[in-house]
């Protein structure tokens, strides 16, 4: 589930006509179908919304094999909510899908300048990783041209080129410049009010960057105590009592010091889904942990039946695979450098740091990315389709954070934010040597 559609989960957006974009005849969503919950499972309804074979009516894109079918999902404690939620997330998907070649410049970072994104501050390999011939990206090239998009530079306010396969997903590589990525979803929200679609995008590109941070460098994050539970939270925790799985909750939070809380689901019985995990970044610390809750449960349901694609670890490279492999009962031990931790932290210590006012809380944002030397860009998805529901689709990039990547043989391992981070958050620094070698179980 996206940052922004929990908002709309939330009930916080304004009228919407997402119910629009559903129809079994034509419609851009063909059908919400409710996914069946084990008995085991807490009892949340979580939805499915079908895009269908989309590259059927942007045959530009690519053939069917390469993009297939695409939905979205949506998971919570009221069904009409999470049916929305599934809706709001289809629309992001399609709308990453929708591209005009009139908007692209093709160029080098060295002939834009100034008026492009830094090439230099985007994540990159490691030697160690770039000397493997099945290494699926390659270093970032300033002489290299390439496809640009035109975006927004938050901190300074002035528009930017962004490279396109940033931005889009579904974007065939056109030329070794445009190989420096694998293309993620990361940074993508919808939502009827710009601000709040903005500040979410931001908010999961900051939850990711957590997750890396945490998996890779192994960090002993605290334990939370939910000294105090709030309305929405305790919906969730109701949910999940008496269930033979538990949710261990940790305080994931970086240096940005915007509230993030990770999720350890363990089902200590489960015969092949044993543990799982999630992540949420929230300015309220109480809708944080809210969502890594409920996020744990539609994983689970994802994970049924799911299976890497290869019996090498180095060939992952689906958003599923390391959750498959990791979520193996015989390889529980992997997650207690997070279940033994003695650390701990009141959730209530956690800043609350929504204001109510959705400009106020995206200048918040703005300005803890600022304060950092973050630059962070964005990129308006919004296509004819989401204009009419009434809502905004964005992509936002934040370069110098760490990215989550799905490759085994693609973790970004050269980024230097990867080493510095760490201390800035009180924990000790692995070398690349000393990294967790087990593949990321987030999906």
């Amino acid at each position: 589930m996206s940052a922004v559609a929990v908002e709309l989960a939330r009930g916080t957006a304004g009228p919407v006509r997402l119910e629009d974009l559903v129809s079994p005849l034509g419609g851009l969503v063909g059908d919400v179908r409710q996914l069946p919950v084990q008995p085991s499972d807490p009892p949340l309804a979580v939805f499915s919304a079908g895009l269908g074979d989309v590259s059927a009516v942007l045959p530009y894109l690519c053939d069917p094999a390469c993009l297939g079918r695409l939905d979205g999902t949506g998971t919570g404690v009221d069904p009409d909510r999470a049916a929305t939620v599934a809706v709001a997330e289809a629309l992001e998907r399609y709308s990453t899908c929708v591209y005009d070649e009139r908007q692209f410049r093709w160029a080098s970072a060295d002939e834009l300048g100034a008026q492009a994104l830094d090439l230099d501050s985007l994540p990159r390999c490691s030697p160690t990783e770039l000397a493997d011939p099945a290494c699926p990206v390659t270093p970032p090239d300033r002489s290299a041209p390439m496809r640009w998009v035109r975006g927004l530079n938050l901190r300074t306010g002035e528009p930017t080129w962004v490279p396109a396969v940033l931005v889009y997903l579904h974007l065939p590589a056109r030329g070794p410049g445009e190989r420096f990525t694998s293309p993620i979803s990361t940074g993508t929200a919808a939502h009827p009010d710009p601000a709040v679609a903005v500040c979410g995008a931001l908010c999961e590109v900051i939850e990711r960057d957590a997750v890396s941070l945490t998996w890779l460098q192994r960090l002993a994050l605290p334990r939370i105590e939910l000294d105090t539970v709030g309305p929405e939270l305790r919906r969730y925790l109701d949910v999940f009592a008496d269930r033979d799985v538990t949710v261990h909750l940790f305080d994931a939070t970086t240096d940005v010091g915007i509230p993030t809380v990770y999720g350890v689901s363990v089902a200590p019985d489960h015969p092949t889904c044993r543990t799982v995990v999630s992540c949420s970044t929230s300015l309220d610390p109480q809708a944080a942990a809210a969502k890594a809750l409920c996020e744990t449960a539609s994983v689970r349901i994802a994970l049924r039946g799911a299976r890497p694609s290869g019996a090498d670890v180095g060939s992952f490279g689906t958003i599923l695979d390391g959750a498959a492999h990791m979520s193996d009962p015989e390889r529980a031990a992997a997650f207690d450098f997070l279940l033994d931790t003695p650390a701990r932290r009141r959730l209530s210590d956690l800043p609350t740091l929504t204001s109510g006012d959705p400009g106020a809380d995206l200048r918040l944002v703005r300005s803890r990315l600022a304060d950092r030397g973050l630059d962070a860009y964005v990129v308006d998805l919004t296509s004819d389709e989401a204009l009419r529901a009434g809502m905004t689709v964005v992509r936002t990039v934040i370069p110098r954070l760490q990215p989550l990547s799905f490759s085994y043989r693609a973790r970004y391992l050269g980024h230097p934010r990867l080493y510095r981070a760490p201390a800035r958050m009180g924990h000790p620094t692995r070398s690349e040597a000393e990294l967790n070698p087990w593949p990321q179980p987030f999906a």
